[in-house]
């Protein structure tokens, strides 16, 4: 991710995430110094997130986890199993939205 995201705007890009999870989320992820929280002091009220420093070294983590979880849904496809990626069904998806820029 970079850049700022309304809270909104990740709640849209999340596939079934609602708006409760997501905040605690964020908040977990501020407190961890991963994600930094700006509220504006405007009517109606706008708050912004983004990434740390720190946040963006998480990056390639996430990026090898999420090429071993594709990688293993290709595996178990190949077998037979049942699997539809939730990129597959949906116009947004998370990965997206933390990589737009």
């Amino acid at each position: 991710m970079s850049g700022e995201r309304r809270t909104s705007e990740l709640q849209r890009n999340i596939h079934g995430i609602s708006q409760k999870v997501l905040i605690q989320q964020l908040r977990e992820l501020e407190k961890d110094g991963l994600v930094r929280r700006y509220v504006y002091q405007q009517m109606p009220p706008k708050v912004e997130y983004s990434l740390t420093e720190y946040g963006v070294t998480a990056n390639k983590i996430v990026e090898v986890m999420c090429s071993w979880g594709k990688e293993n849904i290709k595996i178990r496809q190949q077998q037979g199993e049942d699997i539809v990626l939730l990129e597959d069904r949906s116009p947004g998806n998370f990965e997206d939205s933390l990589n737009k820029g």
